[in-house]
């Protein structure tokens, strides 16, 4: 078996191993990122590189991981942190073992080539196989990353209001990300992203960056709150990964399916938006139709409902929001007269066998993290 550093040409090769592989839980999901695998990571971070494992005539590829490495904050002090993303490996024994071979070499790898200090990685709690993979103890003879567990925290899904939902608070003004609200609205996020660890945008030139690669979003797209003095007290930017990358049903579970019917019958009182009909009822592909609330920012629960409500009558007619909440942000806990729905999700931090624990897993250390929903 050969470990190589992917060439940019093979996109649409890595794309459609990709594909191979469903999300679990309440739906099942394939992931479709057309011809562009490298998207999600490149915007994430100008740093970035997959490896891939292919068979010794390199015919066909047996597994593949990415970094996104960047700038952060762990713990409150500076960091330079690998994000690992996009690991998928064939469920055979010559792709397990030979990908247990090259794992630790290659966190190695990055660790020396880019300088990192820490490696962390998402993991969606429905997916048992992938946990009983990576995280079950291994006889020694079989050395393999340790996963040490650092928040947990929900993917949110938006969609719709009952009609008894509180309109937004008149004394929460929301405007567009002007140019006369461009340094406010920066020094908002900078402070706001400084106080939480592995967000990227803690300065405003790596703010300006990542939204410079942010591709199809810009500040003029930005819903910003403001009080009566004009201060910023909260922000979002609603946006669509539509063409980059997609997320198609492939079927529902039975609690999944009676949610899409109920939004089915909200729809017709104009409460709710409905859910992209399964693969096996359409006879074709058909992503889910949604916008993420990137930078999501809000000083109190009320700012947070206030964006949410304009950034859903902005959506369009079929389309849903999603955003992330960690455990301990209570003001971003979904709102009771939202028609809503969470998955739950964990952030790891990944170590080798004979490493020691970072010192931000210490269970005094109770900064809260952060991550943005495209990078889950």
């Amino acid at each position: 078996m050969k470990l190589e550093i992917a060439d940019p040409a093979e996109g649409a090769e890595l794309s459609a191993f990709f594909k191979r592989f469903h999300l679990r839980g309440p739906a099942e999901i394939r992931v479709d990122r057309g011809g562009d695998f490298f998207g999600p990571a490149r915007i994430q971070s100008d740093t970035h590189v997959t490896y891939t494992l292919k068979d010794e005539n390199k015919s066909e590829i047996l597994g593949v991981a990415s970094f996104a490495i960047g700038e952060t904050l762990a713990g409150g002090a500076p960091a330079r942190v690998a994000f690992g993303r996009d690991l998928r490996i064939l469920e055979t024994r010559q792709a397990v073992l030979g990908w247990s071979q090259h794992f630790l070499p290659v966190m190695e790898e990055v660790r020396r080539v880019f300088q990192v200090d820490h490696f962390m990685s998402v993991m969606n709690l429905h997916e048992n196989k992938a946990m009983n993979a990576f995280m079950r103890p291994r006889p020694g003879k079989r050395p393999f990353p340790r996963y040490f567990l650092h928040r947990r925290f929900n993917v949110v899904s938006l969609h719709g209001r009952f009609p008894w939902a509180p309109t937004p608070l008149p004394s929460v003004r929301i405007r567009r990300g002007a140019a006369h609200l461009q340094d406010a609205l920066i020094h908002y996020i900078v402070r706001k992203s400084r106080e939480r660890d592995f967000l990227t945008s803690i300065t405003p030139e790596a703010f300006m960056d990542l939204l410079g690669r942010w591709q199809g979003l810009k500040l003029e797209d930005f819903l910003v709150a403001l009080d009566h003095q004009d201060n910023v007290i909260g922000c979002c930017a609603p946006w669509s990964a539509g063409g980059l990358e997609e997320y198609i049903p492939l079927k529902y579970n039975l609690v999944a399916h009676n949610f899409r019917q109920f939004l089915k019958f909200g729809r017709i009182f104009g409460w709710t938006r409905a859910l992209t009909k399964p693969v096996h009822r359409l006879k074709m592909e058909a992503g889910l139709n949604f916008r993420y609330l990137c930078f999501l920012f809000a000083d109190n629960e009320d700012i947070f409902e206030s964006l949410a409500w304009i950034a859903y009558e902005e959506a369009r007619e079929n389309e849903f929001l999603v955003y992330t909440q960690m455990r301990s942000d209570l003001h971003l806990r979904r709102p009771l007269t939202w028609v809503s729905a969470k998955l739950p999700y964990a952030l790891y931090s990944l170590c080798p066998p004979d490493a020691e624990p970072p010192a931000f897993l210490h269970p005094s250390q109770d900064r809260p993290a952060g991550i943005e929903p495209f990078f889950v």
